[in-house]
């Protein structure tokens, strides 16, 4: 009996009997999302994405689990796309889950460096990502490698050809001016407090749905016996423009019971933007657009594009410049500049951004008449009207707590080479993408020499094209360079060992118990991502950055005390 006759057999009797139990079917999670109104209009609906994914399930025998989904940018800040990543720790955590199921791959994400290395990492960890429209790849073949980088690359492309297009339609709708009206249209966002957005139909597209634009108007609605954009010029000409701080403007608001534009109650910070001098062209008639970055940073004056009289003004242009030297004299201004920002020896370990509340998102600050609690920012930001019944959270307690939990934490990672090795995977993960670093450099310089030859082969036999070849020869050299730099990248990744590793967590303790308070703001951040309570249970909810398979997601259930 031959070698293969005898492993057939020996696997016939021990797994293709016929009384075998049937295999379990593959668990899988579900991911779809959607970053225009257009994507719905071409059949890529959230619903229309599960419809195809619960198909392609039932027809290849995959158990979904659950469905995760996502109406936003693909750009998108990571840290903001919380479903994104929901989807991503059920995933990891759940060890029946070894497939992610996604429409195609441009729907879980267009960065493609990101993408990449994501796909890589959920493959290290046995979790395939499965598209349904993009051909199956084998990542250990040549073919497989250069496939999904084009795919990734292809759909990074297609993203930002759709955002240039995009922006360049916004700079010509804002333009525009509407036939009837003489108004130019908007291209979406809520209006200026004193102004409302009146939507047009303007004509209909090929598959026979309506155009729909949008205009401001003068809010005519009536608060408090006047009407609102009665209300606005009021406060800009009357109050801001004869020296009221933004603290007194917010407060008038609030006495005369006039409802803020986004909230119920007015705060500071809502006057200083609309102060700002994009906010007063727009008081004066004019339409502004590309004002700010993605990331909120306000860009040149020059990039900015600038309509006059795209809507009604409520301002003119004399009393505007009136109110920008008056605010510019201002000391209520200076005081907001400088008075809100938290200084680095804070008694509060907590503030600026790392304790927020639960029930509005608001940052945990301290309370400013007592220098024992933790109140909800929303609170004294805007005289007591803040998001629901006071929130109190001993300082002393949450403190204590979250210390505590860090070095229990440390504790828990004080394993020789568990902890340590995540980190030393993590720190090498990150130091090949940095540099350039690619471990598959020398298998693509072997494939490259091969081609090489075969041409030069070709040469030899006579190919008649050759300036063909030699345009292909200088290619393939080009390429043979590229893998060669990254191949030969100097130097190697940092390495933690163990005993630095101990050294560091006593010097972590240290530092704690009894170090400066501006090092122990700063080691709680590298530590912390973020921390909030949940005002109905009274209970912390702490978030670590650690490597994944160590740590991955929420360290709740620290019970508060309640205060009186």
């Amino acid at each position: 009996m031959s070698a293969v006759d005898l492993a057939d057999a020996l696997v016939g009797e021990t797994e293709g009997s016929d009384d075998a139990s049937p295999r379990a079917p593959t668990k899988a999670v579900a991911w779809a999302r959607v970053s225009t109104g257009v994507q719905e209009e071409r059949g890529l609906s959230i619903p229309e994405q599960f419809r195809d994914i619960r198909r392609h399930a039932q027809k290849h025998d995959i158990e979904i689990v659950e469905e995760f989904s996502e109406a936003d940018s693909a750009f998108k800040a990571s840290a903001k796309r919380v479903e994104f990543h929901r989807m991503l720790k059920r995933a990891r955590e759940d060890p029946s889950v070894s497939v992610i199921l996604v429409h195609d791959f441009s729907r879980f994400s267009r960065d493609s460096l990101q993408a990449k290395a994501l796909v890589r990492e959920l493959r290290q960890a046995g979790i395939q990502v499965v598209s349904l429209n993009d051909p199956l790849l084998d990542p250990e073949s040549v073919a497989g490698v250069y496939m999904e980088a084009i795919t990734f690359a292809k759909n990074e492309a297609y993203s930002r050809e759709i955002a240039f297009h995009t922006r360049k339609g916004c700079r010509a709708n804002i333009r525009t001016r509407d036939p009837e009206t003489g108004w130019c249209y908007k291209n979406g966002g809520q209006p200026l407090w004193g102004y409302r957005s009146e939507q047009l139909e303007r004509g209909f597209e090929k598959k026979g749905r309506p155009i729909i634009k949008s205009i401001w108007l003068l809010d005519e609605t009536v608060v408090a016996g006047r009407p609102v954009h009665e209300w606005a010029r009021h406060c800009l000409i009357e109050l801001a423009a004869k020296g009221a701080s933004f603290d007194q403007l917010r407060d008038f608001c609030n006495e005369a019971g006039i409802p803020a534009p986004r909230k119920r109650y007015w705060g500071t910070s809502t006057w200083y933007s609309l102060l700002q001098a994009p906010a007063l062209l727009k008081y004066c008639g004019y339409a502004v657009w590309n004002v700010r970055t993605k990331k909120g940073k306000m860009k040149p004056r020059s990039e900015w594009v600038i309509v006059p009289d795209a809507h009604p003004a409520i301002l003119t242009e004399a009393e505007a410049k009136a109110l920008s030297r008056v605010r510019a004299k201002s000391a209520s201004r200076r005081r907001f500049d400088t008075g809100y920002k938290r200084s680095a020896t804070s008694p509060y370990l907590l503030s600026g951004g790392l304790f927020r509340c639960g029930r509005c998102g608001s940052n945990m600050t301290g309370f400013r008449t007592s220098a024992r609690y933790y109140v909800c920012g929303s609170q004294p930001y805007r005289r007591g009207m803040g998001c629901g019944p006071g929130l109190y959270i001993r300082k002393e307690q949450a403190e204590e707590e979250t210390v505590a939990g860090l070095i229990e934490l440390l504790n828990v990672c004080a394993d020789g080479g568990g902890f340590v090795r995540e980190v030393n995977d993590t720190i090498k993960r990150h130091w090949e993408q940095n540099t350039g670093y690619d471990p598959d450099a020398a298998h693509r310089i072997e494939v490259i020499d091969g081609k090489v030859a075969n041409i030069r082969s070709a040469i030899e036999e006579g190919l008649a094209d050759t300036a063909w070849a030699n345009k292909r020869l200088r290619a393939l050299k080009i390429e043979r360079e590229e893998a060669e730099s990254a191949l030969t990248v100097s130097g190697e990744p940092p390495r933690l060992d163990a005993k630095a590793a101990g050294a560091y967590r006593r010097d972590v303790r240290r530092t704690l118990q009894s170090g400066p308070i501006r090092e122990q703001k700063r080691l709680l951040r590298h530590w912390i991502e973020d921390m909030k309570v949940a005002p109905e249970r009274l209970e912390l909810e702490i978030h670590y950055r650690l490597p994944e398979p160590l740590m991955n997601g929420v360290v709740a259930g620290v019970g508060l005390e309640p205060t009186t």
